[in-house]
């Protein structure tokens, strides 16, 4: 097997990871089979494309090249990764959580492959093994952000808030310039029945990211609860003339807040997710 430095693939494979941090997924694509065209046995370029296979939904082919990887270098981590997030595709549920599972125990610090065995589970409504996984992820990559999150989140769907709020106060800290970390402590607070806190972690997300819809829905959730009706309303006028999700919830909160202004009805407000 040629290392990657003695590979006549090798250039192949570095313009196609560049294609991929551009976002060019299709110009990725051709450059790492063109890699496994001039050498079939470089783990690197099967690994690469198996990834791309996966981000593309065409799983069956990504287990294959990612089987194709480890069969060439059986200690690399991250085909386990793809491997288990394609077979979670496919349903194959207990397949997908193993093989995640010995992506993170070949790689204590792999953080996609923890982030993704996380979310699988929570997903799967196991929350407390959620939360275990994130915790065993925290404590090998304390200052990553995402994984913070992750926790803070399983956190908060068990019903531990405030353990929650303060591992994202955590996480603000790691990265007070990200409005996801405010967003999501804004949120986790609201649950928590700590309104300043969650106006004032929903008001940085916005100021950092005023494009920030996740922040502003929540924002106005919090408006709705402090009995500021008429500001809740013209927010989430403006959010639900969209066609995102969060559009869809602005209209299904719309419906049910006091006193909208085609509607003297009266129902109660909404109850936040915890899930952002």
């Amino acid at each position: 097997m040629a290392e990657l430095d003695e590979s006549p693939a090798k250039n192949s494979v570095n313009r196609g990871a560049v294609r991929l941090a551009e976002g060019d997924v299709e110009g990725a694509e051709s450059l790492f089979r063109e890699a496994i065209a001039v050498d079939s046995k470089n783990p690197i370029a099967h690994a690469n494309l198996g990834y791309v296979l996966a981000l593309t939904d065409r799983h069956t082919e990504a287990i294959d090249e990612s089987e194709q990887a480890l069969a060439l270098e059986p200690e690399r981590t991250a085909p386990w990764a793809h491997i288990g997030m394609s077979r979670l595709a496919l349903g194959e549920i207990s397949a997908g959580l193993s093989a995640l599972s010995q992506a993170v125990r070949l790689d204590p610090r792999n953080h996609f492959a923890w982030h993704a065995l996380g979310r699988a589970l929570l997903a799967l409504g196991r929350a407390e093994e959620a939360e275990r996984a994130w915790a065993s992820a925290v404590a090998v990559r304390p200052n990553d952000v995402d994984l913070l999150i992750g926790l803070a989140v399983a956190l908060s769907v068990g019903g531990r808030t405030g353990e929650a709020v303060h591992i994202l106060h955590r996480a603000t800290a790691q990265a007070p310039r990200s409005s996801r970390v405010w967003t999501q402590l804004g949120v986790a607070s609201l649950v928590n029945h700590d309104h300043g806190t969650a106006g004032e972690a929903l008001l940085t997300a916005i100021e950092l990211d005023p494009d920030d819809l996740d922040a502003r829905f929540h924002l106005a959730l919090l408006h709705v609860l402090v009995g500021a009706v008429d500001e809740a309303v013209t927010a989430l006028t403006v959010l639900a003339a969209g066609d995102t999700q969060v559009a869809s919830e602005a209209r299904a909160l719309l419906a049910r807040i006091d006193n909208p202004p085609a509607d003297p009805e009266r129902p109660g407000p909404a109850t936040p997710d915890p899930s952002g």
